[in-house]
């Protein structure tokens, strides 16, 4: 071999050393950056364990023992360090206490990519929370809707979910009111009709009954009419039990009462006469006996009136009084 192509040979190994230490380099910068990576997908894993701990003390605590595991290095890539916190989890207490959609709130809200993501959730769960709310006509505070809130979100409840979980505020807001005519919503409107109808039936509904039975009807468990048969047999049918065959069968007392009121109208001058007047009572029946009631016909209803005090200083009276006093006069050839 020449001088020459000694030269040459020993520039083309240099050539090659430096190749070699440029590809090393190369190596080992690819291999400190992937390094780089797995360490800080470890930290992300810690961060979003230790987040996700803040729910509870004893995994919180485990939390911590993690990141000291971390900082010392005992976690090679972060495999590893996802293994070791899924077996955490899996013998945490409070984990096993979740159901599927809370720990996957809870997860979602331990990620910062999802922030408006769960954002958006509780909003709509809020939403959901208030309109059935208002739908059965009860009023929240801020801090009960935050509650329920938290709770509709953490679980996905739908919407039957929801009006199941305002069945305690429902009976609560209920047994809190006087009179039940402060609602709006489903209970408001069954309220207003049934105290109007009782009203008008003569009698007034006690307000446990009323609580129950606006609470079934909020709920759909009885529909009003259901409910208003109710009351006949527990209202209606003791005021009158003379008519409790036609009452039981859904015909209302004011309905049945209808030509006796007419009969008061003219008699007693009163059109407006209420149906728990005693008046209406003692006109629509009678007490035998042996204790039974029995309905009274209208021609007894007119001799039952024509006893009464009041009716001594009624225009019918004094009309009544002065065709009698003719008819007399005619008897004896006057007039």
């Amino acid at each position: 071999m020449t001088e020459e192509e000694k030269k040459k040979e020993e520039k083309r190994k240099d050539r090659e050393k430096i190749k070699q230490e440029e590809k090393r380099k190369e190596r080992e910068k690819i291999e400190q950056e992937e390094k780089r990576k797995e360490l800080e997908e470890i930290k992300q894993e810690y961060l979003a364990a230790y987040r996700l701990a803040q729910n509870d003390p004893a995994l919180l605590a485990e939390a911590r023992k993690f990141d000291r595991k971390v900082k010392n290095g005992e976690f090679r890539t972060a495999e590893d360090a996802k293994d070791y916190w899924k077996g955490v989890l899996d013998s945490s207490e409070w984990v096993q206490n979740q159901s599927n959609e809370s720990f996957g709130s809870y997860l979602a809200e331990a990620d910062p990519t999802m922030k408006g993501e769960v954002e958006a959730q509780r909003g709509a769960a809020e939403l959901d929370v208030s309109r059935i709310a208002d739908y059965l006509g009860i009023e929240l505070d801020p801090a009960r809707l935050g509650a329920l809130t938290e709770k509709a979100w953490r679980e996905a409840y739908d919407d039957d979910q929801i009006r199941d979980m305002l069945r305690e505020d429902v009976a609560n807001q209920l047994s809190e009111s006087e009179d039940n005519l402060g609602f709006g919503g489903t209970i408001g409107d069954a309220a207003a009709e049934l105290s109007a109808w009782a009203t008008k039936n003569g009698f007034a509904i006690g307000q446990e009954d009323a609580d129950r039975m606006l609470h079934s009807v909020a709920f759909g468990k009885k529909t009003l009419d259901q409910v208003k048969s109710e009351l006949r047999t527990l209202y209606m049918v003791g005021a009158y039990p003379a008519w409790a065959d036609m009452i039981n069968a859904g015909i209302d007392i004011y309905e049945l009462a209808a030509p006796y009121r007419s009969v008061a109208t003219r008699m007693l001058g009163r059109p407006n006469i209420a149906m728990d007047d005693p008046v209406m009572k003692q006109m629509m029946q009678t007490q035998g006996g042996d204790g039974s009631f029995s309905q009274r016909p209208l021609w007894d209803a007119e001799k039952y009136i024509r006893g009464l005090d009041e009716w001594q200083y009624t225009d019918d009276a004094a009309t009544t009084y002065a065709i009698a006093t003719k008819a007399v006069g005619a008897m004896f050839g006057f007039g």
